[in-house]
Formats: structure tokens, sequence, C-alpha cells
């Protein structure tokens, strides 16, 4: 009997460690994969200013929708091969701290968000 309950404790054990291992490697190999559209908001005055890098879906993207909190969304078309996509005049009456948010509207239709960070508004 207690043969068969260390036995069973052991299997657990591996079991678990395994599953552990497993999760690990899979959380790291998604952090580590292109991501879809890389991009970057920043504050420039009164404007917003969203830099796009690269990223696998980048020749899918068709819009970006720009989200600021407290704020109706502010939607963009990006035009191929854009590096930059302002948002002119969108900060005028913003102050504080806000969360910044950044989706990517894709031409299959789907939306994912991109990027979001805190930006302070005087």
């Amino acid at each position: 009997m207690v043969i068969s309950l260390v036995i069973t404790v052991i299997l657990i054990l591996v079991a678990s460690l395994g599953g552990l291992l497993f999760g690990a490697s899979y959380i790291l190999d998604q952090s580590l994969s292109d991501p879809d559209v890389l991009v970057h908001p920043s504050l420039s005055g009164n404007d917003i200013v969203v830099t796009i890098y690269e990223g696998r879906r980048l020749s899918e993207l068709m819009q970006l929708s720009l989200e600021i909190e407290g704020y109706a969304p502010v939607v963009k078309d990006v035009p191929s091969g854009a590096k930059e996509i302002v948002y002119s005049s969108v900060a005028v009456q913003i102050t504080g701290t806000r969360n910044v948010g950044v989706r990517g509207i894709f031409t299959d239709g789907s939306v994912k968000l991109l990027k979001v960070l805190v930006l302070k508004f005087t």
C-alpha cells in the first residue's frame, strides 16, 4: 500500500513538472514570436503620432484605432507602406495621465489590440 502511494505521488510530481515545462515553453515561444504589428504611439504637441515598425501581418493592416481613456476612439486608414499615422489635434483638451491604446483593424475584419501605454498630457 505504501509503495503504491509513493509511486502515485512520484507520477503526479513527474506529470506536474512536465506540464510546467510545457507551459513555460509555450509562453516563451509566444512572447518571442513576431507580433501582428509593432506600433508605438507618442505625444507631439496636440498630436499623437503612431509609428509603425514591423510585424507579420503588416501587409494586412487597413486601419488603426486610437483609444484615449475617457474619449471616443479615432480611426484612421493606413496607406500601404505608411510608417507613421498622425492623429492631428486629438490631445487639445486632454489633461492628466491617461491610458492610450492602439488597435489594428485587418483585411479579414479582425481587430487586435496592438499597444497600450500611459501618456501624460499637459
